[in-house]
């Protein structure tokens, strides 16, 4: 019986270590995801209107989501376009006119808060749709204006160079498409694609890099449907899910697509890959949202943020109609409680087929069509 009893505790022993050395590994993969770690913040629409910097009556209010972006220590930002009004349709003239004011300012802004940011191309920055006659005959001349003052990296293809581009940053893969192609804009009130040249060239990226931790690309208009939207045009990619484009990401397990557009909230998962349709439109909706990835070896932790804004006073002249409002601000109120959690997620691939733990708010729900 002594020699029984003897035995048990040691397996008792054993199993107790066992069972420490497990945990004790599991705390140091926790570390060590939490040493290798970095952020990156998604606002799409930022700011999508034609201001300066300073801009009266905003800039508090700006510079209070900016503020709180930085704190989130973001190693950059992704703007999946929209970032001027753009409405610049007299010609050529105009264009360069107001690309040297108005491009200028909104990287001031951005540079004054200490962030780096990729941008992609919005249907405002190529004039706004929909794209008739002359219009369409002008859009060489916004793109030109985008590549010289956006400076993002040239490795696009050959006929977009500046405009559709791609970047590795710590073991991870960005992709920023254009979804404006001008063969296909000019159909109803603007078509959405990514085909030719560039679908060949996003897969190519893709096959690439296959063995990048996490695959993450960025567009401006949906691709999955329904989505929220407000104040919004609701352009989506031709051919949504059936679409070349989407079964390219999902055939090269991308993890995360990210556009704008919509100036909305809602998060979809098709295919392997989740659609974060988001973004902001100051001057016109009554709250500003980010989305903040934190991303380590096989996981990206996701968090979509909010906050109320107050619109008032008279409107902001633009080069053609849509005019924001004069004042937007935050309230003390506001401010004190802070930007608020809508929706969370982690994204865990360490066991290999990826998994979506923790999911709450906008992240658990499904949207059909049927409510903002």
């Amino acid at each position: 019986m002594r020699l029984a009893a003897s035995a048990a505790a040691l397996l008792l022993c054993t199993a107790g270590a066992w069972a420490a050395a497990e945990q004790g590994a599991s705390a140091a993969a926790e570390h060590a995801d939490a040493q290798s770690a970095w952020t990156f913040v998604s606002i799409p629409d930022f700011l999508n209107v034609d201001i300066d910097y300073p801009q009266p009556q905003w800039e508090d209010a700006l510079g209070y989501v900016l503020r709180n972006i930085k704190a989130e220590g973001p190693d950059f930002i992704l703007v999946a376009g929209d970032l001027l009004m753009g409405r610049w349709w007299k010609g050529p003239e105009q264009i360069e006119r107001l690309s040297a004011v108005y491009y200028p300012a909104w990287i001031k802004r951005l540079e004054a808060h200490g962030l780096k940011f990729y941008a992609a191309v919005g249907d405002h920055e190529l004039g706004d749709n929909p794209w008739k006659g002359e219009r369409l005959e002008h859009v060489p001349h916004y793109e030109q204006a985008f590549v010289r003052y956006m400076k993002m990296p040239t490795n696009g293809p050959d006929h977009m160079k500046g405009l559709a581009y791609w970047f590795t940053h710590r073991g991870t893969l960005v992709v920023s498409v254009d979804v404006f192609e001008k063969e296909h804009m000019g159909a109803g009130k603007g078509t959405a694609t990514v085909t030719g040249e560039q679908l060949a060239w996003l897969d190519r990226v893709l096959a690439e890099h296959r063995d990048a931790d996490h695959k993450i690309v960025m567009g401006h208009t949906p691709v999955l449907t329904p989505v929220r939207a407000e104040n919004s045009s609701r352009l989506t990619l031709q051919g949504g899910r059936d679409s070349d484009f989407w079964r390219t990401l999902s055939r090269h397990r991308v993890d995360l697509y990210l556009c704008g557009e919509v100036h909305a909230i809602t998060c979809t998962l098709a295919d392997g890959v989740w659609q974060v349709a988001h973004g902001s439109l100051f001057g016109y909706n009554t709250s500003a949202n980010y989305l903040v990835a934190r991303v380590a070896p096989g996981r990206i932790r996701l968090e979509l943020k909010e906050i109320e804004t107050v619109l008032g006073g008279g409107h902001v002249p633009q080069s053609a109609g849509n005019q924001p409002r004069e004042s937007v601000r935050i309230t003390d109120e506001a401010k004190r409680e802070g930007l608020r959690t809508i929706g969370s997620m982690v994204i865990d691939k360490t066991a290999g087929t990826p998994r979506y733990l923790e999911q709450t708010g906008a992240f658990a729900e499904t949207y059909d069509g049927k409510k903002k």
